[in-house]
Protein backbone atom coordinates (compact mmCIF):
# COMPACT_ATOMS: atom_id res chain seq x y z
CA UNK A 1 0.00 0.00 0.00
CA UNK A 2 0.76 3.60 -0.84
CA UNK A 3 2.47 5.39 2.45
CA UNK A 4 1.92 8.96 2.17
CA UNK A 5 4.45 10.22 4.83
CA UNK A 6 7.18 8.31 3.62
CA UNK A 7 6.10 8.87 0.03
CA UNK A 8 6.92 4.75 -0.63
CA UNK A 9 5.45 1.67 -1.27
CA UNK A 10 5.07 -1.45 0.76
CA UNK A 11 4.43 -4.47 -0.18
CA UNK A 12 1.19 -6.34 1.03
CA UNK A 13 1.38 -8.78 3.52
CA UNK A 14 1.46 -11.96 2.67
CA UNK A 15 -0.70 -14.81 4.66
CA UNK A 16 2.38 -16.19 5.96
CA UNK A 17 3.25 -13.05 7.49
CA UNK A 18 3.57 -13.33 11.37
CA UNK A 19 0.59 -11.76 12.19
CA UNK A 20 -1.38 -13.99 9.59
CA UNK A 21 0.42 -17.43 10.72
CA UNK A 22 -0.69 -16.74 14.35
CA UNK A 23 -4.72 -16.00 12.91
CA UNK A 24 -4.48 -18.88 10.98
CA UNK A 25 -2.99 -20.92 13.83
CA UNK A 26 -5.54 -20.11 16.07
CA UNK A 27 -8.47 -20.62 13.94
CA UNK A 28 -7.13 -24.03 13.01
CA UNK A 29 -6.94 -25.25 16.84
CA UNK A 30 -9.86 -23.40 17.97
CA UNK A 31 -11.91 -25.34 14.89
CA UNK A 32 -9.83 -28.61 15.91
CA UNK A 33 -10.66 -28.34 19.39
CA UNK A 34 -14.09 -27.73 19.10
CA UNK A 35 -14.39 -30.61 16.39
CA UNK A 36 -12.53 -32.82 18.71
CA UNK A 37 -15.19 -32.33 21.72
CA UNK A 38 -17.98 -32.96 19.40
CA UNK A 39 -16.22 -36.23 18.21
CA UNK A 40 -15.49 -37.22 21.39
CA UNK A 41 -19.06 -36.64 22.54
CA UNK A 42 -20.57 -37.97 19.48
CA UNK A 43 -18.46 -41.27 19.78
CA UNK A 44 -19.98 -42.30 23.37
CA UNK A 45 -17.34 -39.94 25.18
CA UNK A 46 -18.18 -37.38 28.25
CA UNK A 47 -18.23 -33.61 27.41
CA UNK A 48 -14.72 -32.28 28.30
CA UNK A 49 -14.13 -29.70 31.05
CA UNK A 50 -13.87 -26.53 29.28
CA UNK A 51 -10.40 -25.72 30.66
CA UNK A 52 -9.39 -28.71 29.50
CA UNK A 53 -10.58 -27.63 25.83
CA UNK A 54 -8.97 -24.07 26.20
CA UNK A 55 -5.38 -25.33 27.76
CA UNK A 56 -5.08 -27.69 24.77
CA UNK A 57 -6.59 -25.65 22.10
CA UNK A 58 -3.76 -22.46 23.07
CA UNK A 59 -0.89 -25.24 23.10
CA UNK A 60 -1.91 -26.48 19.45
CA UNK A 61 -2.39 -23.44 18.59
CA UNK A 62 1.08 -22.10 19.32
CA UNK A 63 2.62 -25.46 18.04
CA UNK A 64 0.96 -25.11 14.93
CA UNK A 65 1.74 -21.66 14.27
CA UNK A 66 5.38 -22.51 12.62
CA UNK A 67 3.24 -24.88 10.05
CA UNK A 68 1.68 -21.89 9.04
CA UNK A 69 4.62 -20.38 7.40
CA UNK A 70 3.44 -21.94 3.85
CA UNK A 71 0.04 -22.80 2.64
CA UNK A 72 -0.83 -26.16 2.89
CA UNK A 73 -2.67 -28.96 1.05
CA UNK A 74 -5.98 -31.10 2.64
CA UNK A 75 -3.31 -34.13 3.20
CA UNK A 76 -1.29 -31.93 5.16
CA UNK A 77 -3.82 -30.87 7.16
CA UNK A 78 -5.50 -34.38 7.18
CA UNK A 79 -2.72 -35.55 8.91
CA UNK A 80 -2.07 -33.15 11.57
CA UNK A 81 -5.58 -33.18 12.74
CA UNK A 82 -5.40 -37.29 13.02
CA UNK A 83 -2.36 -36.63 15.25
CA UNK A 84 -4.14 -33.87 16.72
CA UNK A 85 -7.40 -36.12 17.60
CA UNK A 86 -5.28 -38.42 19.23
CA UNK A 87 -4.04 -35.97 21.23
CA UNK A 88 -7.51 -34.92 22.50
CA UNK A 89 -8.59 -38.06 22.88
CA UNK A 90 -5.98 -38.90 25.24
CA UNK A 91 -6.41 -35.66 27.21
CA UNK A 92 -9.99 -36.24 27.33
CA UNK A 93 -10.11 -39.70 28.69
CA UNK A 94 -7.11 -38.89 31.07
CA UNK A 95 -8.99 -35.78 32.87
CA UNK A 96 -12.24 -37.45 33.05
CA UNK A 97 -11.10 -40.20 34.41
CA UNK A 98 -8.91 -38.00 37.27
CA UNK A 99 -11.60 -35.51 38.03
CA UNK A 100 -14.25 -38.37 38.23
CA UNK A 101 -16.16 -38.03 35.41
CA UNK A 102 -15.12 -41.22 33.87
CA UNK A 103 -18.51 -43.05 35.12
CA UNK A 104 -20.30 -45.05 32.90
CA UNK A 105 -19.43 -48.38 31.01
CA UNK A 106 -16.45 -49.10 28.91
CA UNK A 107 -16.44 -46.77 26.27
CA UNK A 108 -16.65 -48.11 22.37
CA UNK A 109 -13.27 -47.87 21.34
CA UNK A 110 -14.62 -48.20 17.30
CA UNK A 111 -16.91 -45.54 17.30
CA UNK A 112 -14.67 -43.14 19.28
CA UNK A 113 -12.11 -43.89 16.75
CA UNK A 114 -14.69 -43.20 13.84
CA UNK A 115 -15.73 -39.91 14.99
CA UNK A 116 -12.64 -38.71 16.00
CA UNK A 117 -11.27 -39.42 12.23
CA UNK A 118 -14.80 -38.08 10.99
CA UNK A 119 -14.29 -35.15 13.63
CA UNK A 120 -10.45 -34.33 11.49
CA UNK A 121 -11.66 -35.05 7.79
CA UNK A 122 -14.54 -32.80 8.74
CA UNK A 123 -12.40 -30.00 9.99
CA UNK A 124 -9.35 -30.58 6.91
CA UNK A 125 -11.89 -30.04 4.19
CA UNK A 126 -12.94 -26.52 6.03
CA UNK A 127 -9.48 -25.93 6.68
CA UNK A 128 -8.29 -26.85 3.21
CA UNK A 129 -11.22 -24.43 1.86
CA UNK A 130 -10.69 -22.00 3.91
CA UNK A 131 -6.56 -22.07 3.27
CA UNK A 132 -6.96 -22.19 -0.66
CA UNK A 133 -10.00 -18.94 -0.22
CA UNK A 134 -7.06 -17.04 1.70
CA UNK A 135 -4.55 -17.34 -0.57
CA UNK A 136 -6.36 -17.07 -3.78
CA UNK A 137 -7.85 -13.50 -2.14
CA UNK A 138 -4.63 -12.57 -1.36
CA UNK A 139 -3.08 -13.06 -4.62
CA UNK A 140 -6.45 -11.12 -5.95
CA UNK A 141 -5.36 -8.27 -3.99
CA UNK A 142 -2.25 -8.42 -5.03
CA UNK A 143 -2.85 -8.18 -8.51
CA UNK A 144 -5.31 -5.18 -8.28
CA UNK A 145 -2.82 -2.99 -6.10
CA UNK A 146 -0.25 -4.02 -8.60
CA UNK A 147 -2.61 -2.65 -11.78
CA UNK A 148 -3.43 0.19 -9.54
CA UNK A 149 0.14 0.82 -9.54
CA UNK A 150 -0.10 1.26 -5.54
CA UNK A 151 2.37 -1.29 -4.95
CA UNK A 152 5.28 -2.68 -7.64
CA UNK A 153 5.53 -5.99 -8.68
CA UNK A 154 7.58 -8.52 -6.92
CA UNK A 155 10.50 -8.86 -9.82
CA UNK A 156 12.40 -12.59 -8.92
CA UNK A 157 16.17 -12.76 -10.15
CA UNK A 158 16.68 -16.18 -12.40
CA UNK A 159 17.76 -19.10 -10.90
CA UNK A 160 19.57 -19.81 -12.86
CA UNK A 161 21.85 -18.86 -16.52
CA UNK A 162 22.74 -20.55 -19.57
CA UNK A 163 25.99 -20.35 -21.39
CA UNK A 164 25.68 -21.33 -25.34
CA UNK A 165 28.81 -21.07 -27.18
CA UNK A 166 28.63 -20.67 -31.04
CA UNK A 167 32.80 -21.48 -31.40
CA UNK A 168 33.79 -18.01 -30.93
CA UNK A 169 32.60 -16.97 -27.44
CA UNK A 170 29.35 -17.50 -25.14
CA UNK A 171 26.09 -15.59 -24.48
CA UNK A 172 24.93 -16.05 -20.90
CA UNK A 173 20.97 -16.49 -21.27
CA UNK A 174 18.81 -15.93 -18.29
CA UNK A 175 15.74 -18.96 -17.51
CA UNK A 176 13.30 -16.42 -19.34
CA UNK A 177 15.36 -16.06 -22.45
CA UNK A 178 15.80 -19.56 -22.97
CA UNK A 179 12.64 -20.43 -24.30
CA UNK A 180 13.49 -17.83 -27.61
CA UNK A 181 16.66 -20.28 -28.46
CA UNK A 182 15.46 -22.57 -30.76
CA UNK A 183 16.86 -26.57 -29.75
CA UNK A 184 16.42 -28.01 -33.29
CA UNK A 185 18.60 -28.49 -36.09
CA UNK A 186 21.44 -30.55 -36.80
CA UNK A 187 24.49 -29.72 -34.42
CA UNK A 188 27.03 -27.17 -34.91
CA UNK A 189 30.28 -28.77 -36.66
CA UNK A 190 33.77 -27.89 -35.31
Amino acid sequence: MYDACAGSVTPVKAPTSTGWRVFRASVFAVLATQLAALGHVMGGGLLPDPAVLLTIGVFLGGSLSGLASRRRTGAQIFAVLAASQLVFHIAFAVTATHSGHGAGGPLDTPRMVAFHLFAALAASALMAGGESTLFRLFAALHRVLVRARLIRPVVLAPAWTAVITNGSGGVRLRSGELSLVSRRGPPIAA
